[in-house]
């Protein structure tokens, strides 16, 4: 994933001198890559990504603390300031009761919020809202997502009011229950699904990915249920991908943030809420945590770090740069800080950090031996076949096309196949993706509309695996090859003939397809891999004469040019054919005869051709 933050953002964070484009230089070389700066007004607009395993660096504080121990590394002087947050206390005017029976959340944050005004918000909350693509709404909305871009944990809002109840009830969904989220699409839930209920069975969220029409803030709102919840990762990710809903809060929700961020978030989002929209709190603070970060220990070993980066690094330096990571230093082992506590797991992890501080420039840069790995027979020959096949279609003038496993039911349809035939995806993400193809002709034929119009010979392939439904079983997967081409039916014959010859399979004959779909076509490609001879059959040279004779057919359904090959090649004096010009429905052609044992006449000759009668 990417986030997008301001480089006056970030430096209310980071204390540092450093120009945007420095940060972006040092911090892509040993951190969060920066993939464009870009300037906006006075300001400049970090474009980064995150990879998945690092969520904690997925907000501007995370970024921050990347960028103060890497600037240093590299002589720029960078230090982080702390998160301010003003202190206050809790009430106990208004109800709120939260259960979670079933301990579904690892963590759950909450207090209301009472004398808020909902307005605009300050213009440096929306501008800083706008430029990370995110759309300012009212400075409550605003307020969750300035928090969850500040800080990195997702957190939400609720109308007090609109809670009849004052309850929040965590628990699983029924079995398609029907919610409507706040941006007005309705859903049917599956029993696998979080929600958050009132007490009366009325779902009004589906924690960690988006909230419901029914108790979302509004104009009027006076009074807010702040709320954080830890929840499942992976269910998370499944209810999100189940119903295509991809929020922002459910993708650092899915990458396992930190429970321990969830209480700094809270507080400063409380903070911002009193100092935007007026508010007080009104209620007790709920911090309901089942299982506290407790210190994970790893054991450090520096010789080991030495001698896997392969360079060396003195003790001092590699405990200074765990250290200023986060790290506790120990005598024999490190203790590993909340934010990393899911993605450091074991001693090579430490050499990881150690290294891309350090900086992977300065490492050697010999290349490991090459190693050679045999694969089993039938691999071999797939690849070997496959090269072959390439390399005659580029030469050939086509070219090779990689496409999804996965297709819409239109291009299915529209291809003349049936849909019933095909596996579909229970938790596609788009309706053009949502079935595994049987074939790739459909692929392909996209692919032809795609590029029409933009060069006057369009020829492509693809040579790919399809997927056909085996009851009770995983699908069988068989290599296919797919041709398609924008010019003639001969053309496309001329293109599988080549390969035919160029794989030295001799014995083949085409028949015309019930598909209406022209000039494509598919090959199994295990039975060329089974007809394959690296080598075409000897043939001694034919010492006696040859002799050439041409003859017009009038072709039609009963004598096509396939027919009329068949019955010409049972003569035992012919010895190929070839098509000398077709126009219309008049197909001109040139037979050789040949006798193996002596001359023959051209009288002998006639005779066998007089054999092919016209029957157009």
């Amino acid at each position: 994933m990417n986030i997008k933050i301001t480089y006056s953002w970030l430096l209310e964070y980071l204390d540092t001198k450093a120009y945007p484009h420095e940060i972006q230089k040092y911090l892509s070389l040993c951190g969060p890559s920066v993939e464009t700066v870009n300037k906006i007004g006075d300001d400049y607009v970090f474009d980064i990504e995150i990879t998945s395993n690092r969520v904690d660096t997925a907000s501007v504080y995370g970024v921050a603390r990347e960028a103060a121990v890497i600037l240093n590394q590299f002589g720029v002087k960078a230090k982080l300031k702390p998160l301010s947050i003003s202190k206050f206390q809790d009430s106990k005017n208004l109800p709120l009761e939260i259960q979670d029976s079933s301990k579904l959340c690892k963590r759950i944050l909450a207090v209301v919020l009472d004398n808020v005004e909902i307005k605009k918000s300050p213009s440096y909350v929306s501008q800083r809202l706008e430029a990370a693509g995110i759309r300012s709404l009212n400075n409550a909305v605003d307020i969750t997502n300035y928090v969850m871009t500040e800080v990195g944990h997702p957190i939400h809002v609720f109308d007090y009011d609109r809670i009849a109840t004052h309850k929040l009830i965590i628990r699983h969904a029924k079995e398609n229950e029907e919610i409507i989220t706040l941006d007005e699409k309705k859903y049917n839930l599956s029993n696998q699904d979080i929600v958050i209920d009132d007490g009366t069975g009325k779902v009004i969220d589906l924690p960690g990915i988006m909230g419901t029409e029914n108790s979302v803030v509004v104009d009027k709102t006076k009074r807010v249920i702040l709320f954080i919840e830890s929840n499942d990762p992976v269910s998370i990710r499944k209810s999100s991908t189940r119903y295509g809903i991809r929020t922002v809060a459910a993708s650092i929700n899915e990458k396992n943030p930190d429970p321990e961020l969830a209480k700094t978030t809270f507080l400063r989002g409380v903070d911002l809420f009193r100092q935007l929209t007026g508010a007080r709190v009104a209620s007790q603070i709920f911090d309901i945590y089942l299982t506290p970060y407790k210190e994970k220990k790893i054991p450090l070993d520096t010789q080991s770090i030495r001698h896997l980066i392969g360079i060396e690094i003195g003790d001092d330096k590699i405990k200074k740069i765990l250290g200023d990571l986060g790290f506790k230093i120990y005598d024999h082992e490190v203790g590993v800080p909340s934010w990393r506590q899911f993605d450091i797991n074991i001693k090579e992890d430490l050499v990881e950090e150690v290294a891309r501080v350090y900086g992977y420039n300065k490492l050697p840069n010999n290349l490991q031996p090459v190693v050679y790995i045999k694969q089993p027979p039938e691999m071999e020959k797939l690849f070997k076949i496959q090269n072959k096949i390439k390399y005659l279609l580029k030469h050939l003038g086509l070219n090779e096309v990689m496409n999804y496993s996965m297709i819409s039911k239109s291009m299915i349809t529209e291809s003349g196949l049936d849909v019933k035939n095909h596996l579909r995806l229970s938790n596609s993400i788009s309706k053009d993706i949502e079935y595994l193809r049987s074939s790739l002709i459909p692929s392909l034929i996209k692919n032809l509309r795609d590029n029409t119009g933009k060069k006057d010979k369009i020829k492509l392939f693809e040579i790919a695996k399809v997927y056909l439904p085996r009851p009770n079983s995983l699908p069988e997967e068989p290599y296919k090859l797919g041709i398609i081409v924008n010019t003639d039916y001969f053309d496309l014959k001329g293109i599988i003939e080549s390969i035919l010859k160029e794989l030295n399979i001799v014995d083949f004959q085409f028949k015309i397809s019930n598909n209406d779909e022209s000039f494509a076509c598919e090959i199994d490609l295990k039975k060329l891999i089974d007809h394959y001879r690296p080598f075409p059959g000897y043939k001694p040279v034919n010492p006696y004469a040859l002799i050439k004779l041409d003859k017009t057919f009038t072709l039609s359904k009963s004598l096509t040019y396939a027919m009329l090959q068949k019955k010409a090649m049972q003569s035992r004096l012919l010895q190929k054919i070839e098509i000398i010009s077709l126009y219309k429905n008049k197909l001109s052609v040139r037979f050789f005869y040949q006798a193996a044992d002596r001359n023959l006449t051209e009288k002998e000759a006639l005779k066998e051709l007089d054999k092919l009668e016209n029957k157009g």
